[in-house]
């Protein structure tokens, strides 16, 4: 069985405050990347930079929940 809905929301809200906003407004909400950078006034490459970082830390903290979960 895959994350919850709130181990989800828990890992987002866990992140750098700029990292949360770019993987909830692409991710979340579905906006495009050009949107995201005009809302948040990003270059391209900070944008993909912060969203990468953001994705990876989600991931990590997903997997360190399912590991406790498995071994519980």
């Amino acid at each position: 069985m895959g994350p919850s809905r709130e181990e989800v929301r828990s890992a987002i809200d866990a992140l750098p405050p700029m990292q949360a906003q770019v993987i909830r407004l692409r991710d979340v909400l579905g906006w495009t990347s050009e949107e995201v950078r005009n809302a948040l006034d990003l270059t391209e490459t900070n944008q993909r930079v912060l969203l990468h970082r953001a994705r990876a830390k989600v991931r990590a903290a997903l997997e360190h929940e399912m590991e406790i979960e498995a071994s519980s």
